[in-house]
């Protein structure tokens, strides 16, 4: 008989054990070895999409401090435009209260001058008739002391009367209007006449033939009548326009005011 090795069977499951463990070994390594190149390549991957994020994200935070940035100066520039309109229309008020001045200081040196004991009463314009007849409204009336009949000037000179009276309000007929009438006097050659308005402007009519009228002399109220005060200035005389067989005189005048340009005016008070 042949003699047999018998390897004990005790011995089989260590062997069998080393080998699974060697075998657990190899696949582990091999496992994380391939993990790791395959973590390798997925960064490899992403590198360059992680640059443009970094470069992205990098440019917001330059991004929200432009805008930011813009959105002050837009508020700054708005702050200075509303500053600079208040400052205009400060401007603009002090430059009316220094035209109304200058007009009181005016009148105030006309009153003085004349030796006037009147009271002037300003009012401002605040209407204009159109057409033949030429009038303006005032926003002075009855409560503020004016009648009927009352001369209204501007700069010393006589541009109207008050024609209707009301509680806030009262309506001016300018001298340029046909139908008014203002007694004057020739202050040099001491002719009297009626003032009247027209399409041919401001004439002087029934001055008496016997009078010689001096071009250039000042044309005055001349107090007939009692209710306009006598000495208001109107204009000069600009040129003697009677005919020979008429038994009156007429001249044309000039006056320095411009009507159409009035703003503020003033009722003489007696």
């Amino acid at each position: 008989m042949r003699d047999r090795i018998k390897i004990p069977l005790a011995d089989k499951p260590w062997r069998l054990a080393l080998i699974f463990l060697i075998v657990i070994l190899i696949i582990v390594a091999s496992f994380f070895n391939g993990l790791k190149f395959a973590k390798n390549n997925f960064w490899q991957i992403l590198k360059p999409i992680s640059l443009i994020s970094q470069a992205s994200f990098g440019r917001v935070p330059t991004f929200f401090k432009n805008f930011i940035h813009l959105k002050q100066i837009i508020k700054q520039n708005r702050d200075l435009i509303a500053e600079n309109l208040e400052l205009q229309s400060r401007l603009a008020k002090f430059s009316e209260v220094e035209y109304e001045n200058e007009i009181l200081k005016k009148e105030l040196q006309f009153s003085q001058s004349q030796n006037q004991t009147s009271q002037l009463i300003p009012a401002a314009i605040i209407g204009r008739s159109s057409g033949y007849l030429k009038s303006i409204t005032i926003d002075k009336g009855a409560k503020d002391r004016l009648q009927k009949g009352q001369a209204v000037i501007s700069q010393g000179f006589l541009i109207g009367t008050l024609t209707e009276v009301r509680s806030d309000n009262a309506e001016v007929a300018l001298i340029t209007d046909f139908n008014s009438l203002v007694p004057v006097v020739l202050q040099t050659s001491r002719g009297t006449g009626l003032l009247r308005g027209g399409l041919q402007g401001l004439t002087v009519e029934n001055i008496p033939l016997n009078i010689g009228i001096s071009k250039e002399e000042n044309v005055v109220t001349s107090g007939l009548g009692g209710q306009i005060p006598a000495g208001i200035i109107i204009g000069r005389v600009l040129a003697t326009v009677s005919h020979q067989g008429e038994i009156f005189q007429k001249v044309t005048v000039s006056s320095p005011i411009d009507l159409s340009r009035l703003e503020v005016v003033f009722a003489v008070e007696k």
